[in-house]
This record gives C-alpha cells, structure tokens and sequence, in this order.
C-alpha cells in the first residue's frame, strides 16, 4: 500500500509571528524611514544631481497618493485665479519689480528674471552671509522699534551698530513661509501656504542657496529641531544647501525638550563653531534659526533672563522672546571676536510676529511686523543706521545680493531695497496662514487688504507703527483702484510661474 504525506502547518503563534514581522517590513518600506514622524518625503530622496536618481528612492504608492491628495486637496481650490490679461499682469509685476540696474533675460519664458549688476559704490567689503531668523520676533515688542518692556536689550544694542528697517514685514504668519521667503524669495501665495511640502516645492526657485552655490560658497543650516517637521533640509538641499546641524546633532545640549529639540543657546553656540570651522576655507553663508519663542514654551532652568510678569497673557511668550534675545546677545559677543566677523554680512529678521493687545487693522500687522537688521563693515557710514523703506522678507536675498557686489542672474519677488530709484519708499504683499484668499499690499502709510470674499471690495487703511500703533479705514481712498490692480497682478504672475516651473533660474550666473 502506499502512503501519504501530510503537509505540517507551523503552529498559530509562529505563523502570527512571521505575519507581524512582514506587516512591519511593509510598512517601514512604505514609510521608507524608521524616524518618528513622516514618512519619506520627496526631499529626503534629493541627495544627487541627478533627478531621474532622486525619485527612484520615493514609495510610488506614497508619492502618487499625496500629489493626489495635494491635487485635489482644499488648498488647491484657494489658488489664485486669474483676474486680469497675463500680458497685462506681467507687465504690471515687471514695473513692480525691475529696477534700473536689472536687465530682463528669458522675457518670453519667465516674468522677471534678470541679470543684477549692483553698483560698485552700494557694495560692502564682506565674502560672507548669516542669516539669522528669529522665531516669533514680533516689531511690536522690539525696544528699538519703540516697545517698552526691555524684552530685546541685546537687539536693541545690536541695532545701534547695524541697519535698522522699520518699516519690514514677514510675508506669512508661519515659520515655514518665512523660510521659504526669506531664503528662496517666493512670496506666500494662495494655495500655496505649505509650499515646502507640496510638489511645486521642489521646484528650483532663486534664493540664496541657488545664487551662492553658483559662486562655490559653503554652507550650513543650524536648528534647534527637526528638518523633517516643515521638510527644510528636502527643500533647502533640492535649492543647493549641503550641511544641515539639526537637533539630533548636538552633544550634551545645555537644554534639550523632547517637543522642540534643543535651547537657542544651544543653537548659538552650535553656530558659532560651524562659523568657526569656515573661516579659513571658502566663503561661505549659513542659516541659524531659533526656536525656543515657540509655543509650548520649554526654556532652560535656572532662567538667564528676568521672567515678564506684567503682560497678563503674554507673559511666557515675552519671556521666551526676552530669552532668545538673550541667546542672540551672546552668539555677537562670541562672534565678533572672531576673524570672520568683519568680512561678514549678518542679517537679523524674524519669521513672522504675534498678536498682542492692540490689532491693527483686520489683517492684524502685529503679526507681520517684524524687525530686520543688518550688521557688516561700514554699513552705518554708507546707509545710515534707519531705513523706513517697506519691505518683506522676499527682499532680503536681492538686498544680500547688492551688497556682496557682482553680476547675479535671478528671479527674486522682490528687490534691493538699498539700491531703489529715488522716492521710491517701497511695497510688500502679505497673507495670513489658513486656507483662504485674503491677501494684502503695504505701502509706506498704508495697506490694501482685499479680502477672500470678493463681494465684499477691497478697504484700505492708514497705519501708523512704532511706540503708538494704529489703524484708521480710509475711506474712498484714492489708491484703492491702483493697489489692488498691482496686488493682483502680482499674485497672478508668480503663481503662473510657479505652476509654470519658472519661477527660478537654473543657475545663478550671468550668461
């Protein structure tokens, strides 16, 4: 007779096991990192030259899902529309924009690229850059922009050696729009508040680690968190920066919170060594960017600074900025002890302000206003020690780029403020976070804001900033037809160019 075999089926809890095991491997494959957090985005696979190479590391499940997702989200019904002709619009944006130093190239391809040649008598004997951003550095509680309180002593004492701007705005209300408009010099556009994250993010745009990389500048990016909460070091590393010191890189921080990362101490002082390391190599610019202001407050203890006791509700978020004065204070007193610190151009901005007891106006530019100080050799004796000129946070790389001197190729959306023609006191267009139109153009006394219901018309208001901030409607105000007309034209115009790809430059050199 014959037998027959039987098949041995390995006991439940073995096969469960192997089930798990597998469940795991898949979804860490899916997720492609074992970080906390999300999963791998499209900047983390950005780490060649070669774009064809880069997207073979993303999950195409993943990345189909979330250009779906981003495609059809809510964000995308809130993208500007076209009000006006494009040619009309362009050349309104163009007016707006170019300079006489500025000479348009790619004209039929791209709004206002251009080649910036700034004069030699404008420029400042510096090779490097640090930009410093600020977290939550609100103008209205800015000693030197005429708060009480001595919440900023250091700024304030900083701002005596520097240039002061006092009429700057941040172009959003969030950190990350104040990255991408500070460093990359893309305004914060309707459907477009979460650009770092989107698909249009990894666009190459023109900010400073475009134009810089052209001219082989190192780099370094020093923050106190993680680079993957906002996406900055995918962002950042697609727009041309290399060396990223973030929060998992500190050793035996003086304060560490398990929210935020490390103190702005800590931060500082991480900076200074990194600026140390390269000052006998190659020019170089770098990114540091506080933290600590930043709700849920986490501050070390004992506390260097007096704790504000006197503002009611805003007593902790004074507190934590008085402290992360404190901190910038003391990165200058290391500083300028250093070689590098006179061939050094440091520009001093805060990513966005804060509410506080007054509003002023509906669009609240509390939480726009921001100070912005720049501090380098002889800068005092060529611009003075105030600018009341209007400015936004996208102005800052071609007021960088004005100062180093030399030709540039670029496709800022917005200008150097230190080389505009005479009588021209400047612009900035602005937009709250949240999913909405509302969007608005400064003027040196006045501000445009054109809501998101469009029945309901634009309204402009007088503003008055400072020690006595305030607002008053203006009504039939002259300007309303030639400001929204430029405000839309603008908006219009760079989110063409945006969804058009080109928005930037491909590299930074003239031809």
């Amino acid at each position: 007779g014959g037998s027959v075999s039987s098949r041995q089926v390995a006991p439940w809890y073995t096969r469960l096991a192997v089930f798990v095991v597998c469940l795991l491997i898949c979804v860490v494959a899916a997720r492609g990192t074992l970080r906390q957090g999300p999963p791998m985005r499209w900047g983390d696979v950005y780490t060649t030259d070669s774009n064809f190479a880069n997207q073979l590391g993303l999950n195409a499940t993943l990345s189909l899902i979330e250009a779906a997702k981003s495609r059809m989200g809510e964000d995308r019904d809130n993208i500007w529309k076209a009000t006006l002709p494009q040619e009309q619009a362009q050349k309104i944006v163009r007016d707006m924009l170019l300079m006489p130093d500025d000479k348009l190239v790619d004209a039929d391809i791209a709004a206002v690229r251009r080649d910036y040649m700034p004069p030699a008598d404008k420029t400042l004997p510096i090779k490097n850059v640090v930009v410093i951003l600020m977290e939550s550095m609100a103008g209205h509680s800015v000693g030197a922009l005429g708060a009480p309180g001595n919440i900023t002593p250091y700024l304030d004492k900083l701002s005596k050696e520097g240039l002061l701007f006092d009429r700057f705005f941040s172009n959003g209300t969030h950190t990350h729009q104040g990255m991408f408009a500070t460093m990359a010099c893309f305004p914060n556009l309707p459907g477009f508040e979460y650009l770092m994250q989107t698909p249009e993010g990894s666009h190459k745009l023109s900010g400073l680690p475009q134009v810089l990389s052209a001219r082989d500048y190192d780099d370094v990016y020093v923050y106190n968190g993680d680079f993957a909460w906002d996406n900055q070091s995918g962002f950042f590393s697609n727009q041309g920066m290399t060396n990223f010191v973030g929060r998992n890189d500190f050793v035996n921080p003086v304060f560490s919170d398990p929210t935020w990362g490390v103190s702005d101490q800590d931060m500082f002082d991480r900076g200074l060594q990194e600026l140390k390391a390269r000052e006998n190599g190659k020019p170089f610019y770098a990114l540091l960017q506080t933290l600590s202001n930043h709700t849920p407050y986490a501050l070390p203890t004992p506390l260097p600074v007096e704790r504000v006791t006197d503002r009611g509700s805003l007593n902790e978020h004074l507190t934590a900025m008085r402290y992360s004065d404190w901190a910038l204070g003391q990165f200058f007193e290391k500083a300028r002890k250093e070689k590098y610190f006179n061939e050094t151009l440091f520009v001093i901005v805060g990513d966005h302000g804060f509410g506080n007891e007054r509003q002023i106006t509906e669009m609240d530019l509390g939480r726009f206003n921001v100070p912005m100080l720049m501090i380098a050799p002889g800068i005092q004796q060529k611009f003075g020690a105030r600018d009341h000129t209007v400015g936004t946070q996208i102005d800052i790389v071609p007021t960088i780029m004005g100062r180093l001197g030399g030709e540039v190729r670029h496709q800022c959306w917005g200008r150097d403020l230190l080389n505009l023609p005479e009588g021209d006191t400047g612009f900035g267009v602005i937009k709250p976070s949240g999913s909405e139109q509302t969007t608005a153009i400064v003027t040196a006394d006045q501000i445009l804001v054109l809501p998101r219901d469009k029945d309901m018309g634009p309204k402009i208001w007088q503003y008055q900033l400072g020690a006595t901030p305030h607002a008053e409607v203006v009504p039939n105000a002259p300007r309303t037809a030639e400001l929204k007309l430029k405000l839309e034209a603008f908006l219009q115009t760079a989110t063409k160019s945006l969804l058009d790809n080109t928005a930037g430059v491909i590299h930074g050199k003239p031809d």
